[in-house]
């Protein structure tokens, strides 16, 4: 039978190992949590580029248009001004 100092000693020994597994833990929660913020933050950025990607492509797409548009106004003035 153990003494009361030894169960004393036990049960003291089993809060500092139950204290030190509650710490570890709670750090372990907090990189998953920054890591968790971290995919996030990055998939936004990624939607982001995507999204300015996709907006330089029709801007591009629309001056070309535009440009084509203008050429064939200038054509028509010329076959026009040949007429005359």
């Amino acid at each position: 039978m153990k003494s009361y100092s030894d169960l004393q000693e036990d049960l003291e020994q089993r809060r500092k190992e139950l204290q030190s597994k509650q710490k570890k833990q709670i750090e372990d929660r907090k990189k998953k949590a920054i890591s968790y913020r971290d995919v996030v933050a990055g998939n936004m950025d990624k939607e982001k580029k995507k999204q300015e990607k996709i907006r330089n492509q029709e801007a591009e797409r629309k001056q070309a248009l535009r440009a084509r548009e203008a050429m064939k106004q200038e054509l028509k003035r010329e076959i026009e001004s040949e007429k005359n």
